[in-house]
């Protein structure tokens, strides 16, 4: 065997394959259509009974009671 110094060594470097700039752009958009979407559907506490008009209220009346309130005597 012999040993050329003028022999060209071997390359076992690769070069690094960088992920598509579109992926990201991808992840990107889906993340701010899913927070959008979660803004515009989630439930706000403070604005779903204003939205409710006063006569459509959801609260029950009393109870009747079987005797009647008592009437001013007339004088």
């Amino acid at each position: 065997m012999s040993d050329d110094i003028n022999k060209p060594s071997l390359d076992l470097r690769t070069t690094p394959v960088r992920p598509s700039p579109w992926k990201s752009w991808i992840a990107v958009l889906a993340v701010i259509i899913v927070a959008a979407l979660a803004w515009n559907f989630w439930p706000h506490a403070g604005t779903i009974n204003s939205s409710v008009p006063a006569a459509q209220t959801t609260t029950t009346p009393p109870p009747a009671t079987a005797t009647p309130p008592a009437t001013a005597p007339a004088q």
